[in-house]
Protein backbone atom coordinates (compact mmCIF):
# COMPACT_ATOMS: atom_id res chain seq x y z
CA UNK A 1 0.00 0.00 0.00
CA UNK A 2 1.15 3.78 -0.51
CA UNK A 3 1.69 6.05 2.03
CA UNK A 4 -0.26 8.86 -0.03
CA UNK A 5 -3.21 6.62 1.66
CA UNK A 6 -3.13 8.71 4.13
CA UNK A 7 -4.71 11.75 4.38
CA UNK A 8 -4.58 14.79 6.25
CA UNK A 9 -8.04 15.32 5.80
CA UNK A 10 -10.38 14.35 8.71
CA UNK A 11 -13.42 11.88 7.88
CA UNK A 12 -16.94 13.20 8.27
CA UNK A 13 -17.54 13.17 11.72
CA UNK A 14 -20.90 10.90 10.97
CA UNK A 15 -18.81 8.52 9.14
CA UNK A 16 -17.29 7.18 12.53
CA UNK A 17 -20.42 7.87 14.64
CA UNK A 18 -21.65 4.68 16.68
CA UNK A 19 -25.47 4.73 15.28
CA UNK A 20 -24.29 4.51 11.99
CA UNK A 21 -26.73 1.73 10.22
CA UNK A 22 -25.66 -2.20 10.22
CA UNK A 23 -24.79 -3.14 6.84
CA UNK A 24 -26.94 -5.95 7.38
CA UNK A 25 -29.64 -6.66 9.69
CA UNK A 26 -28.40 -9.58 12.45
CA UNK A 27 -31.89 -11.33 11.04
CA UNK A 28 -30.21 -11.30 7.73
CA UNK A 29 -26.37 -12.40 9.03
CA UNK A 30 -28.51 -15.32 10.70
CA UNK A 31 -29.72 -16.94 7.57
CA UNK A 32 -25.81 -16.62 6.13
CA UNK A 33 -24.65 -19.08 9.20
CA UNK A 34 -24.64 -22.57 8.59
CA UNK A 35 -23.00 -25.41 6.87
CA UNK A 36 -21.46 -23.80 3.62
CA UNK A 37 -19.91 -26.14 1.55
CA UNK A 38 -19.17 -24.44 -1.55
CA UNK A 39 -20.06 -20.98 -0.91
CA UNK A 40 -16.45 -19.77 -0.51
CA UNK A 41 -13.62 -20.37 -3.52
CA UNK A 42 -10.34 -19.99 -1.27
CA UNK A 43 -7.49 -18.38 -3.52
CA UNK A 44 -4.89 -18.18 -1.46
CA UNK A 45 -3.53 -18.40 2.02
CA UNK A 46 -2.82 -15.02 3.98
CA UNK A 47 -2.37 -16.20 7.38
CA UNK A 48 -1.44 -19.24 9.27
CA UNK A 49 -1.19 -20.91 12.30
CA UNK A 50 -0.94 -23.90 14.53
CA UNK A 51 -5.02 -24.13 14.82
CA UNK A 52 -6.40 -22.55 11.75
CA UNK A 53 -6.09 -20.49 8.28
CA UNK A 54 -6.80 -17.52 7.21
CA UNK A 55 -7.52 -17.33 3.50
CA UNK A 56 -8.28 -14.55 0.83
CA UNK A 57 -11.11 -16.32 -1.00
CA UNK A 58 -14.29 -15.19 -3.28
CA UNK A 59 -18.03 -15.57 -2.39
CA UNK A 60 -19.91 -17.30 -5.06
CA UNK A 61 -23.02 -16.07 -3.97
CA UNK A 62 -21.81 -12.28 -4.01
CA UNK A 63 -18.70 -12.32 -6.17
CA UNK A 64 -17.26 -10.13 -3.37
CA UNK A 65 -13.35 -10.62 -2.02
CA UNK A 66 -13.42 -11.59 1.54
CA UNK A 67 -10.97 -12.93 4.37
CA UNK A 68 -11.82 -16.46 5.60
CA UNK A 69 -10.69 -17.20 8.44
CA UNK A 70 -11.09 -21.03 9.26
CA UNK A 71 -10.44 -23.38 12.35
CA UNK A 72 -8.94 -26.52 12.21
CA UNK A 73 -11.69 -29.37 12.44
CA UNK A 74 -8.95 -32.33 12.79
CA UNK A 75 -5.94 -30.47 13.83
CA UNK A 76 -3.63 -32.86 16.84
CA UNK A 77 -3.80 -30.25 19.95
CA UNK A 78 -4.72 -31.15 23.55
CA UNK A 79 -7.82 -30.60 24.60
CA UNK A 80 -7.19 -27.59 26.75
CA UNK A 81 -5.57 -25.88 23.87
CA UNK A 82 -8.70 -26.73 21.74
CA UNK A 83 -11.34 -25.38 23.75
CA UNK A 84 -9.13 -22.40 24.34
CA UNK A 85 -8.90 -21.70 20.69
CA UNK A 86 -12.58 -23.06 20.11
CA UNK A 87 -14.03 -20.30 22.80
CA UNK A 88 -11.87 -17.59 21.37
CA UNK A 89 -13.27 -18.35 17.57
CA UNK A 90 -16.78 -18.09 19.43
CA UNK A 91 -15.73 -14.92 20.81
CA UNK A 92 -15.01 -13.45 18.02
CA UNK A 93 -17.87 -14.01 15.90
CA UNK A 94 -20.45 -12.99 18.55
CA UNK A 95 -18.22 -9.95 19.13
CA UNK A 96 -18.15 -8.81 15.17
CA UNK A 97 -21.53 -9.66 15.09
CA UNK A 98 -22.09 -7.32 18.17
CA UNK A 99 -20.20 -4.43 16.28
CA UNK A 100 -21.44 -5.17 12.74
CA UNK A 101 -22.22 -1.87 11.22
CA UNK A 102 -19.45 0.17 12.29
CA UNK A 103 -16.74 1.17 9.70
CA UNK A 104 -13.56 0.87 12.49
CA UNK A 105 -14.41 -2.61 13.05
CA UNK A 106 -13.96 -5.26 10.13
CA UNK A 107 -17.08 -6.45 8.94
CA UNK A 108 -18.59 -10.36 9.22
CA UNK A 109 -20.08 -11.54 6.44
CA UNK A 110 -21.06 -14.89 7.40
CA UNK A 111 -19.74 -18.11 9.50
CA UNK A 112 -20.90 -21.44 10.45
CA UNK A 113 -18.91 -24.79 9.63
CA UNK A 114 -17.73 -25.76 5.95
CA UNK A 115 -18.14 -29.24 4.56
CA UNK A 116 -15.00 -30.59 6.10
CA UNK A 117 -16.60 -29.00 9.88
CA UNK A 118 -14.07 -26.93 9.61
CA UNK A 119 -15.50 -23.81 11.57
CA UNK A 120 -15.53 -20.68 9.75
CA UNK A 121 -15.62 -16.65 9.94
CA UNK A 122 -15.79 -14.67 6.37
CA UNK A 123 -14.69 -11.33 6.99
CA UNK A 124 -14.76 -8.64 4.75
CA UNK A 125 -11.14 -8.16 2.35
CA UNK A 126 -9.52 -5.24 3.88
CA UNK A 127 -5.77 -4.88 3.01
CA UNK A 128 -2.43 -5.20 4.83
CA UNK A 129 -1.91 -4.50 8.95
CA UNK A 130 -0.94 -1.19 10.39
CA UNK A 131 2.18 -3.11 11.83
CA UNK A 132 2.89 -3.86 7.84
CA UNK A 133 2.38 -0.05 6.70
CA UNK A 134 4.48 1.57 9.34
CA UNK A 135 7.12 -0.96 8.92
CA UNK A 136 7.61 -2.36 4.95
CA UNK A 137 5.85 1.30 3.54
CA UNK A 138 6.75 3.86 6.09
CA UNK A 139 10.39 2.16 6.85
CA UNK A 140 9.71 2.65 10.26
CA UNK A 141 9.16 6.81 9.62
CA UNK A 142 7.46 8.50 11.94
CA UNK A 143 3.63 9.68 11.20
CA UNK A 144 2.98 13.37 11.04
CA UNK A 145 0.43 14.67 14.09
CA UNK A 146 -2.36 15.12 11.42
CA UNK A 147 -1.82 11.50 10.27
CA UNK A 148 -1.90 10.50 13.95
CA UNK A 149 -4.94 12.43 14.54
CA UNK A 150 -6.60 10.49 12.13
CA UNK A 151 -5.99 7.42 12.65
CA UNK A 152 -6.33 7.72 16.30
CA UNK A 153 -9.75 9.28 15.35
CA UNK A 154 -10.89 6.08 13.84
CA UNK A 155 -9.28 3.38 16.06
CA UNK A 156 -11.11 5.39 19.67
CA UNK A 157 -14.32 5.52 17.48
CA UNK A 158 -14.21 1.58 17.26
CA UNK A 159 -12.97 1.05 20.74
CA UNK A 160 -15.83 3.30 21.86
CA UNK A 161 -18.55 1.34 19.84
CA UNK A 162 -16.99 -1.91 21.43
CA UNK A 163 -17.15 -0.13 24.95
CA UNK A 164 -20.73 1.08 24.71
CA UNK A 165 -21.58 -2.54 23.83
CA UNK A 166 -19.99 -3.79 26.69
CA UNK A 167 -17.01 -5.30 25.30
CA UNK A 168 -13.22 -5.37 25.88
CA UNK A 169 -10.57 -6.07 22.71
CA UNK A 170 -7.85 -6.89 25.02
CA UNK A 171 -5.61 -7.08 22.25
CA UNK A 172 -4.89 -4.06 20.38
CA UNK A 173 -1.79 -3.47 18.46
CA UNK A 174 -1.13 -2.17 14.91
CA UNK A 175 -0.96 -6.11 13.97
CA UNK A 176 -4.44 -6.15 14.65
CA UNK A 177 -5.34 -3.04 12.44
CA UNK A 178 -6.47 -3.34 9.37
CA UNK A 179 -5.71 -0.87 6.42
CA UNK A 180 -7.35 -0.35 3.17
CA UNK A 181 -6.45 1.48 0.06
CA UNK A 182 -8.08 4.85 0.92
CA UNK A 183 -6.35 4.88 4.48
CA UNK A 184 -9.05 3.51 6.58
CA UNK A 185 -8.63 1.68 9.41
CA UNK A 186 -10.50 -1.10 10.82
CA UNK A 187 -9.85 -3.12 14.00
CA UNK A 188 -9.80 -6.92 13.86
CA UNK A 189 -9.30 -10.00 15.54
CA UNK A 190 -11.84 -10.05 18.25
CA UNK A 191 -10.83 -13.60 19.56
CA UNK A 192 -9.48 -12.14 22.99
CA UNK A 193 -12.32 -10.02 23.35
CA UNK A 194 -14.90 -10.41 26.42
CA UNK A 195 -18.18 -8.88 27.78
CA UNK A 196 -17.37 -6.82 30.85
CA UNK A 197 -20.97 -8.84 32.06
CA UNK A 198 -18.74 -12.07 32.06
CA UNK A 199 -16.77 -10.66 35.19
CA UNK A 200 -14.92 -9.67 36.89
CA UNK A 201 -12.60 -11.16 37.69
CA UNK A 202 -11.61 -11.46 34.19
CA UNK A 203 -8.61 -13.08 32.44
CA UNK A 204 -4.66 -12.22 33.22
CA UNK A 205 -2.56 -12.29 31.70
CA UNK A 206 -4.49 -11.06 28.35
CA UNK A 207 -3.17 -9.47 25.59
CA UNK A 208 0.43 -8.45 23.79
CA UNK A 209 3.48 -7.74 25.65
CA UNK A 210 4.18 -4.18 25.10
CA UNK A 211 0.90 -3.00 24.74
CA UNK A 212 -0.19 -4.49 28.77
CA UNK A 213 -1.70 -1.86 30.98
CA UNK A 214 -0.07 -1.27 34.21
CA UNK A 215 -2.65 -2.81 35.69
CA UNK A 216 -2.43 -5.94 34.42
CA UNK A 217 1.00 -5.93 34.88
CA UNK A 218 0.25 -5.46 37.96
CA UNK A 219 -2.03 -8.58 38.33
CA UNK A 220 -5.24 -6.94 38.50
CA UNK A 221 -8.23 -9.09 37.30
CA UNK A 222 -10.99 -6.40 37.93
CA UNK A 223 -10.54 -4.23 34.87
CA UNK A 224 -12.62 -2.82 32.32
CA UNK A 225 -12.15 -1.17 28.85
CA UNK A 226 -9.44 1.26 29.66
CA UNK A 227 -7.08 -1.52 28.66
CA UNK A 228 -8.04 -1.03 25.79
CA UNK A 229 -7.25 3.06 25.88
CA UNK A 230 -4.24 2.10 27.33
CA UNK A 231 -3.02 -0.32 24.16
CA UNK A 232 -4.03 2.85 21.80
CA UNK A 233 -1.78 5.19 23.87
CA UNK A 234 0.80 2.87 23.33
CA UNK A 235 0.08 2.56 19.64
CA UNK A 236 -0.17 6.42 19.25
CA UNK A 237 3.00 6.83 20.87
CA UNK A 238 4.82 4.49 18.52
CA UNK A 239 2.98 6.19 15.63
CA UNK A 240 4.62 9.61 16.29
CA UNK A 241 7.85 8.23 17.22
CA UNK A 242 8.38 5.71 14.72
CA UNK A 243 9.57 2.91 17.86
CA UNK A 244 7.63 1.31 20.60
CA UNK A 245 7.70 3.27 23.70
CA UNK A 246 8.86 0.30 25.99
CA UNK A 247 10.60 -2.81 25.40
CA UNK A 248 10.70 -4.82 27.74
CA UNK A 249 10.70 -8.91 27.41
CA UNK A 250 9.31 -9.21 30.81
CA UNK A 251 6.45 -7.98 32.47
CA UNK A 252 8.96 -6.83 35.07
CA UNK A 253 10.74 -4.98 32.89
CA UNK A 254 7.71 -3.39 30.91
CA UNK A 255 6.62 -1.76 34.15
CA UNK A 256 10.01 -0.93 34.94
CA UNK A 257 10.19 1.08 31.49
CA UNK A 258 6.50 2.88 32.25
CA UNK A 259 7.29 3.92 35.28
CA UNK A 260 10.60 5.18 34.50
CA UNK A 261 8.89 7.86 32.22
CA UNK A 262 5.59 8.19 33.84
CA UNK A 263 6.49 8.52 37.08
CA UNK A 264 5.03 6.20 40.59
CA UNK A 265 2.79 9.04 41.58
CA UNK A 266 -0.23 8.13 39.34
CA UNK A 267 -0.39 4.36 40.22
CA UNK A 268 0.27 4.78 43.68
CA UNK A 269 -3.16 6.96 43.31
CA UNK A 270 -5.18 4.22 41.90
CA UNK A 271 -7.73 2.24 44.26
CA UNK A 272 -6.51 -0.81 43.33
CA UNK A 273 -2.88 -0.45 44.38
CA UNK A 274 -1.37 -2.46 46.68
CA UNK A 275 0.76 -0.08 49.22
CA UNK A 276 3.12 -2.63 50.75
CA UNK A 277 4.03 -3.76 47.27
CA UNK A 278 7.08 -2.49 45.53
CA UNK A 279 7.60 -0.93 42.19
CA UNK A 280 10.02 -1.91 39.80
CA UNK A 281 11.67 1.09 38.16
CA UNK A 282 13.15 4.49 39.14
CA UNK A 283 12.04 6.19 42.11
CA UNK A 284 10.96 9.08 40.76
CA UNK A 285 7.46 10.12 41.17
CA UNK A 286 6.61 12.61 38.13
CA UNK A 287 6.71 11.68 34.62
CA UNK A 288 8.94 12.56 32.06
CA UNK A 289 6.54 12.38 29.20
CA UNK A 290 6.66 15.48 27.62
CA UNK A 291 10.51 15.55 27.31
CA UNK A 292 9.75 12.31 24.80
CA UNK A 293 6.77 14.30 22.98
CA UNK A 294 8.24 18.57 23.35
CA UNK A 295 5.39 20.96 22.10
CA UNK A 296 6.94 22.70 18.28
CA UNK A 297 8.09 26.13 21.04
CA UNK A 298 10.16 23.87 22.99
CA UNK A 299 12.02 21.28 19.95
CA UNK A 300 14.67 23.03 18.49
CA UNK A 301 15.70 20.44 15.78
CA UNK A 302 14.13 18.36 13.32
CA UNK A 303 15.97 15.50 14.03
CA UNK A 304 15.20 15.13 18.17
CA UNK A 305 11.99 13.85 19.87
CA UNK A 306 8.73 14.30 18.05
CA UNK A 307 6.96 17.49 18.52
CA UNK A 308 3.14 17.17 19.65
CA UNK A 309 0.87 20.18 19.93
CA UNK A 310 -0.84 20.73 23.35
CA UNK A 311 -3.87 19.38 22.08
CA UNK A 312 -2.27 15.90 21.40
CA UNK A 313 -0.19 15.87 24.17
CA UNK A 314 -3.56 16.20 26.39
CA UNK A 315 -4.74 13.02 24.61
CA UNK A 316 -1.63 11.24 24.46
CA UNK A 317 -0.99 11.87 28.09
CA UNK A 318 -4.63 10.96 29.03
CA UNK A 319 -4.69 7.60 27.18
CA UNK A 320 -1.29 6.61 28.89
CA UNK A 321 -2.10 7.18 32.70
CA UNK A 322 -1.25 4.56 34.99
CA UNK A 323 -3.97 5.27 37.30
CA UNK A 324 -7.07 3.45 35.27
CA UNK A 325 -9.17 5.65 37.14
CA UNK A 326 -8.10 8.82 35.86
CA UNK A 327 -7.47 7.44 32.29
CA UNK A 328 -9.27 8.70 29.55
CA UNK A 329 -11.95 6.32 27.79
CA UNK A 330 -12.19 6.05 24.12
CA UNK A 331 -15.62 8.44 24.36
CA UNK A 332 -13.69 10.79 26.60
CA UNK A 333 -10.46 11.08 24.17
CA UNK A 334 -12.75 11.67 21.59
CA UNK A 335 -14.66 14.39 22.64
CA UNK A 336 -11.55 16.54 23.31
CA UNK A 337 -10.54 19.32 21.66
CA UNK A 338 -7.89 17.85 19.25
CA UNK A 339 -9.89 15.99 17.31
CA UNK A 340 -11.69 19.22 16.63
CA UNK A 341 -8.03 21.62 15.61
CA UNK A 342 -7.71 22.15 11.59
CA UNK A 343 -3.78 21.76 12.57
CA UNK A 344 -2.99 20.60 15.62
CA UNK A 345 1.11 21.53 15.77
CA UNK A 346 0.31 25.08 15.81
CA UNK A 347 -0.06 26.89 19.15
Amino acid sequence: MATSGWSSTPRRAEALDDDVAAASPPAARKKQSGAICSRFHRLDVIGSGAFGVVYRARDSRTGEIVALKCLRANANYDDDDSGHHVSAFASEVSALEACSGHPSIVQPRASGRLGGGERFLAMEFVGPTLRHVMKRDRFGRRHTELEVRLIMRQLLAGARRMDRLGLMHRDLKPENVLVDGRGSLKICDLGLSCSVADGPPYANPIGTPGYRAPELLLGSTDYDGRVDSWALGVMMAELLAGKHPFLGRSDTEHLSEILDLLGTKDIKEWSGYDDGRRLPGGSQSDSFLRYKFPSPTESRTTRGPPVLSEAGFEVLSGLLRCNPDKRLTAGRALQHRWFKETNPTRE
